[in-house]
């Protein structure tokens, strides 16, 4: 489905839909205009759909950047931050950075930028006839490949993982130009497309016949075009020179800096290619490369690997960004079909230990108080439900990623349950026709009423962002019946057992149900992972669960932060992990099912969360991104901060800066985000009516 163009009224100008994206922007004009579909080749850049309006000026409500490129494709200017600028007529292709998706604007006009405090304008010479064309930034799989038993088959696959990438130039790092890998499907024997074709780099990775290994070289392999060959050792070769990966780090160790530092060394040399923008990564560790980065740039993929090699991990490794995902993957077969969507997000993949022990003996004192229930209220159905029952709870080893997927048997502490269907189904989702997420709250908490309900997990009704739905007290049949339509997001509050959910007739088990259309859930009860699992199974995309016992107060405070960070644009996984700063006992929620889902789209690309510091003559305001399946890895992210005009790369710590209350108030205006301040979690809108007013 391509983007769609609509006239507004009221004020005037064009409504873009993108339906695969489940997103859509207005675009405002000084007069009424009527879209005409036109040809898509008139751009710099590629675009899905376009439109032909005539305009003097254009409107886009949020602080956006601006690039303009010549007719010889040479990019001729930018404005970014609050920087207004002019440029003399001519022929010029605007790209505009919109979260999931990019608007092209090409014009024959002298023109001018300007922005307002939370707007971007674009004024033209008088009425001038403009293109607007729109480009989607999801991917898809192009098709599947089969392999038979033999591992070998596999290898095939995974190496032909790099057909799906759009260059093998530095600017293979901007997620929009990786593509998805295709699809690896369990069957008879070995069949791909012909259409499937390894790019040529002179790069392939040698490994034993093995599905640990070839899981823990997957995203290396794919993002490197390599080729994946059977060996007795375990070494990448670049045009004939052999470098060993079975180091005295580790042969997982070495593949996964491997992957982080050829990935960031790209980001870097990519801004000698199409934009040359003010990157905060290559200003810092440019003095340290032993490189022309122009020169790199211009290399073949071979030779640029090779002066990548060149440079110490110990000057790269200072300024990585955070990695969005680690995988840690049963090295069983099935488990190939997951492949192509761990690639897909680069994850360094690590194999669980064969001799781990899956229960957990080596309870924590926090979590050993979690247990005792003194006399505050925990949502089980039993009092001997107070203590754990950990025979199919596993605590894999700590990751410094983002989010933590495990792919295996049993359910994570502190990681996301993950399963080749909820990817899968995340293929399927249907376009949304909102930007604000529906929630359906069941309450069979006896204790609660419904005002109780809204008030302490959403705020009060004339405040809150959402279109909710209260259901109190129901039965077995009344929930089965909510679990069946469709639904952005369940709220359940009640008790959970190895029964299922507590209902006003009785238990009802989420197992009975033969089809499931709640897309995410949050089941804050104790203990709710089975049945989380079983809506997972039965149609759910994802959810988050609890592993242990939980009290009413942070069963509170988590759903209540759940829910505004969801609605902010982050996903399931990365909500969670800024949601478990309210209370001590955060991880024993885990995510469940697809932990990548994203409710809604973030209107600046990367959803962030804030933390702020008082100082002596201040604040210190810190910027931490959360990339999502469609703003991935790569992506840059400018904070509208002061007079900053260095673009970041969006995952994991941005930068910290020195601010006064009225830079944060500015800064704050522009968009409400979680912000982590006197040890606990509020959110920027609270902070300016209370602490910066």
């Amino acid at each position: 489905m391509r983007p769609e163009f609509e006239p507004l009224v009221d004020p005037d100008g064009v409504l873009v839909r993108a339906p695969i994206e489940n997103a859509q922007f207005e675009l405002y004009t000084d007069r009424v205009v009527d879209p005409v579909e036109t040809d898509t080749d008139q751009f710099v850049l590629p675009v899905d759909s376009a439109v032909a309006i005539e305009a003097g000026r254009l409107e886009i409500p949020r602080l956006v950047n601006v690039f303009l490129w010549d007719d010889d494709g040479t990019m001729v200017g930018e404005s970014v931050n609050q920087q207004h600028t002019e440029h003399a007529s001519g022929w010029y292709s605007l790209d505009l950075p919109l979260g999931p998706m990019k608007l092209q604007i090409v014009a024959e006009s002298g023109l001018t930028v300007r922005r307002s405090e939370n707007a971007t304008q674009v004024e033209f010479a008088g009425e001038t006839p403009l293109l607007l064309g729109v480009r989607s930034l999801h991917e898809s799989p192009a098709g599947t490949i089969t392999i038979g038993d033999d591992v070998e088959d596999a290898m095939r696959a995974v190496a032909l993982s790099g057909s799906a990438l759009k260059t093998t130039s530095p600017e293979r790092s901007f997620p929009s130009l990786r593509g998805h890998p295709p699809l690896i499907e369990r069957a008879d024997g070995f069949d791909a497309p012909d259409a499937f074709e390894r790019p040529e780099t002179d790069v392939a990775i040698e490994i034993p016949r093995d599905y640990g290994d070839l899981f823990r070289v997957s995203s290396l392999a794919y993002y490197l075009g390599a080729d994946v060959v059977p060996g007795d050792d375990r070494v990448l070769d670049v045009a004939g020179e052999r470098y060993d990966l079975d180091t005295d780090r580790g042969f997982e160790a070495e593949v996964s800096n491997l992957l982080k530092h050829v990935f960031f060394l790209d980001c870097v040399t990519r801004t000698e290619g199409f934009y040359p923008v003010n990157l905060h990564e290559r200003n810092v560790v440019e003095p340290d490369l032993p490189f022309d980065s122009a020169a790199v740039y211009d290399a073949t993929p071979a030779e640029r690997l090779r002066a990548y090699l060149d440079v110490s991990y110990e000057v790269t490794a200072p300024h990585l960004p955070q990695w969005k995902l680690t995988a840690d993957i049963e090295p069983d077969p099935d488990h190939v079909e997951a492949i192509p969507f761990v690639a897909n997000e680069l994850a360094t993949v690590r194999i669980p230990e064969d001799d781990e022990d899956p229960d957990v003996h080596d309870e924590p004192e926090a979590l050993t108080e979690f247990y005792r229930t003194d006399g505050a209220t925990v949502r089980s159905t039993a009092g001997e439900e107070a203590a754990a029952d950990w025979s199919n709870v596993v605590k894999p080893d700590e990751t410094d990623a983002i989010e933590h997927a495990w792919i295996a048997e049993g359910f994570p502490l502190g990681a996301s349950k993950t399963r080749v269907e909820s990817y899968l189904r995340r293929l399927d989702r249907p376009a949304r026709d909102q930007d604000s997420i529906s929630i359906d709250i069941v309450c069979n908490e006896d204790e609660m009423s419904e005002e109780d309900i809204v008030e302490q997990f959403y705020g009060t009704r004339d405040v809150f962002e959402f279109d909710i739905a209260v259901h109190y007290d129901l039965t077995g049949d009344e929930l089965a019946d909510v679990l069946r339509k469709d639904t952005d997001f369940l709220h359940y509050i009640g008790h959970v057992d190895e029964r299922g959910f507590q209902c006003a007739d009785g238990m009802f088990d989420a197992r009975t149900l033969e089809e499931v259309n709640v897309d995410a859930f949050l089941l804050n009860a104790c203990k709710s992972y089975e049945q989380g699992d079983a809506l997972v199974e039965r149609g759910s995309y994802g959810g988050i669960v609890t592993l242990a016992n939980i009290s009413n107060d942070p069963a509170v405070r988590i759903g209540r932060a759940l829910a505004r960070l969801l609605n902010n644009g982050f996903t399931l996984q990365a909500g969670l992990s800024v949601a478990r700063h309210v209370t001590l006992f955060g991880n024993k929620y885990i995510t469940i099912g697809d932990g990548t889902l994203q409710l809604v789209q973030s209107k600046n690309g990367t959803p962030v969360a804030t933390e702020l510091t008082e100082t002596t003559g201040g604040y210190k305001l810190t910027i931490r991104g959360y990339p999502t399946p469609r703003s991935s890895i790569g992506s840059m992210y400018q904070p509208h901060i002061k007079e900053n005009t260095s673009q970041y790369l969006n995952s994991g710590i941005i930068d910290t800066f020195e601010v006064t209350v009225s830079d944060l108030r500015e800064f704050f205006n522009r968009g409400v985000a979680p912000v982590l301040y006197d040890g606990g979690l509020t959110w920027s809108d609270e902070l300016l009516q209370n602490e910066l007013s």
